[in-house]
């Protein structure tokens, strides 16, 4: 089952920093990027993996061998 739109790197990146349980502000230090980024790649993530919370997203994530 794959999504309709690919992920992007920068949200592959983001999967796999949400998976070992960094926060927002951690997650935009370590892609270089502003928060408001990071929430809106957040958003992105949870609409393609039809998820609402980190840890559904990091589950379904690893479900889908994305990370």
């Amino acid at each position: 089952m794959s999504p309709k739109k690919p992920f992007t790197a920068k949200q592959i990146k983001a999967l796999r920093l949400i998976n070992i349980g960094l926060s927002n502000q951690e997650i935009a230090d370590k892609l270089s990027i502003t928060v408001g980024t990071t929430k809106w790649h957040l958003h992105q993530i949870f609409s393609k993996l039809k998820v609402r919370s980190r840890t559904a997203a990091a589950a379904e994530a690893r479900r889908r061998h994305l990370i």
